[in-house]
């Protein structure tokens, strides 16, 4: 019935086509009152008189600290996104999702299932560690460098999205030199739900999940089948998946728990920097096909002592089948036609053992053992088939602390972490963060300098064409500030924070000596200024606002994908109790990018807004209705790859 649906919602918006030319002439103007609106949402802020304190919020961030520390007492700034808030906004995808976070910028090449980047302040897409679960997902064969590509992730079953600002090598260890993102899904509210959509450009999608507790245990699981907008030449996309868990006390003294996840996915599309749709000389497509699963137990122990014992074990599985036309020589030189299948795994073992002491120190130490298995099997066709088979196993043995030190008024925080990488120089990382709460109660200062640390991919070290074993571990030093106030009105707050960040020893590709080298520093700095309002009990305004300039030092060109200025809007507005009606909107300043037929060139700017109504018919029962780009701006993202235009999807959530 739902692929039915799909072809009308198609109609319906191709004859709105009309109507959407009459009123483009006022995009301009929309973008200047956006922008407007961004630049002015402090003062507006400001000017509400300080007169009722605002609700403290005591969630715990699992990916800022090994510590059971609260979101208010942490020193890092830190995003979360819960599932409610998920289902009010109903984006389109987890990329759509990400977008909206301050200091965050994604670029995707063409339709879903594109390759994805996420770039947090400045930093480069594969110096964010990606957690689902607290499994690492990050795959260091692939030819990015080890980033983690957000396109293949769906929006069923996450229950909680977190991203920490800054390096977390003391954590996390190598690759933590921007920030942490983690996409959490476990789901410990009792009962069943079903999601379903469809839309236009043959989009479709279906979720069904349970969740179930049985004296001291509570079982979940989530299944999930999707297939992508199909609005763009050469693209398609399709995934189907699982995933779930059990938790269970064990005693009075003791929690186990196993979470696992698997998801298969085809699609196609363009290559990669190939000038896509618009410019493409060779018009065949990339085909990938990947495999994707996890599996996670863990352990907690609380002795009679009061010392914590905490055992976990992991491991992560991808595998990938690729083939490429090639790209055709253009202002840069062309790529000959290539396949590879590659597997990668992941094996974990964490223990750790931690105390609190009174009501101010908690502390926490621990060791880590982990191996990481990549072998590539692949060609090039430069008229012969030249092998491009690469192999490498790796171990890291690593031992950590942490410590926080809370004076009421003042906390302070730190982490230390030793590396023992095979074949690479140990590494030592170190943050220290520090918390001031004003007398007044209402406003807080942050400031943290931390280290981070990326040990160069399997492909950088060990690819027979472009490869290098004497690669360094890329390096990161920064320091940020934070101060941010509650508002008069309860769940209202305002912040501005400034950063810094120093990245040594890049890793970049060198064209005379045709190989991989360490050479490039790179300082990114800005700010993020963030607001949240609540106008009144069914009135609420978030506004974010970021800037950040990247240098890369004794050169003049312009890292790829960077708007100076971006910032966002979402306004959700509880029009009674049957409807909410929720618009966010995005605008970029102008960003250099790159393709094999044009060289590096400026992209123009966008702005994008987009639109969501749900009718609550009861307790169990609401429908969806989204439109995506209501105003059918035409930008792009990658060069010679268009954005979608407007597109619509209706959908219904029955929980029981």
């Amino acid at each position: 019935m739902i692929r039915c649906i799909a072809p009308i919602f198609d109609q319906l918006f191709k004859s709105s086509a009309a109507f959407i030319a009459e009123i483009s002439y006022a995009r301009a103007k929309i973008r200047r009152s956006i922008i407007l609106l961004l630049t002015l949402f402090g003062h507006l802020a400001f000017a509400t008189p300080p007169s009722i304190d605002s609700e403290s919020i005591d969630a715990i961030i699992v990916t800022a600290s090994r510590l059971d520390i609260p979101e208010t007492s942490l020193t890092q700034s830190v995003d979360v996104i819960s599932g409610e808030q998920i289902e009010e906004r109903n984006p389109s995808s987890v990329v759509e999702l990400l977008r909206q976070f301050p200091g965050v910028n994604v670029t995707q090449q063409g339709g879903r299932g594109g390759v994805t980047s996420v770039v947090v302040r400045g930093g480069e897409s594969n110096f964010t560690v990606v957690l689902i679960d607290g499994v690492k997902v990050n795959d260091s064969t692939n030819t990015r460098g080890g980033s983690y590509n957000f396109s293949n992730l769906d929006l069923s079953g996450i229950t909680r999205v977190e991203l920490v600002r800054g390096p977390l090598s003391s954590v996390y260890g190598s690759d933590a030199l921007a920030g942490v993102i983690q996409i959490i899904t476990t789901n410990m509210e009792p009962g069943g739900r079903l999601w379903l959509q469809a839309g236009s450009s043959d989009f479709v999608s279906g979720s069904a999940g349970f969740s179930k507790q049985f004296a001291e245990t509570t079982a979940w699981f989530d299944l999930h089948a999707v297939q992508g907008f199909a609005d763009m030449e050469g693209s398609s996309y399709e995934d189907w998946g699982f995933n779930g868990g059990l938790q269970s006390a064990v005693g009075e003294q003791s929690i186990a728990s196993v979470v696992f996840r698997y998801q298969q996915s085809d699609s196609t599309g363009f290559p990669e920097d190939s000038g896509g749709p618009r410019l493409a000389v060779i018009r065949d497509v990339d085909e990938m096909k990947s495999e994707e699963a996890h599996l996670r137990f863990a352990w907690d122990l609380t002795l009679t002592s009061g010392w914590d014992i905490n055992v976990a074990g992991s491991r992560y599985e991808r595998n990938e089948v690729f083939s490429s036309p090639g790209i055709a020589p253009g202002l840069l030189k062309g790529v000959p036609a290539n396949s590879a299948e590659t597997e990668f795994t992941r094996d974990q073992i964490l223990a750790t053992l931690s105390k609190r002491f009174g009501e101010t120190t908690t502390f926490v130490v621990g060791t880590e053992w982990q191996n990481e298995n990549g072998n590539s099997v692949g060609v090039l066709d430069f008229g012969i088939l030249v092998p491009t088979d690469f192999q490498l196993n790796r171990d890291t043995i690593s031992t950590f602390a942490e410590i926080s030190l809370d004076a009421g008024q003042v906390i302070l925080q730190g982490s230390f972490r030793w590396d023992n990488v095979d074949a690479i120089d140990n590494e030592t990382t170190a943050h220290i963060g520090a918390l001031y709460r004003f007398s007044d109660g209402k406003s807080e200062l942050r400031a943290n300098w931390g280290q981070g640390f990326k040990a160069p991919s399997f492909f950088a070290l060990t690819h027979p064409l472009v490869g290098n074993s004497a690669l360094r571990s890329e390096f990161a030093n920064s320091v940020d500030v934070m101060l941010s106030r509650h508002l008069s009105r309860p769940g209202s707050e305002i912040s501005l924070s400034i950063f810094r960040n120093v990245y040594t020893d890049l890793i970049d590709f060198d064209p005379i000596l045709f190989m991989t080298v360490n050479r490039s520093k790179v300082v990114t700095q800005g700010y993020e200024l963030d607001l949240a309002l609540q106008i009144n009990a069914r009135l609420a305004f978030r506004g974010h606002l970021s800037y950040s300039e990247s240098d890369i030092r004794d050169s003049d060109a312009e890292l790829r994908g960077r708007p100076k200025w971006r910032g966002g809007i979402i306004v959700d507005w509880m029009v009674n109790e049957k409807w909410r009606l929720l618009t966010s909107a995005l605008v970029l300043d102008n960003f250099f990018e790159s393709s094999i037929p044009t060289g590096s060139i400026l992209v123009d700017g966008y702005e994008r807004i987009d639109v969501s109504a749900t009718w609550q018919a009861n307790d169990s029962l609401s429908l969806q209705f989204a439109v995506d780009n209501l105003l059918d701006t035409e930008y792009q993202e990658a060069v010679g790859f268009p954005a979608a235009g407007i597109r619509g999807r209706i959908g219904v959530r029955y929980a029981f």
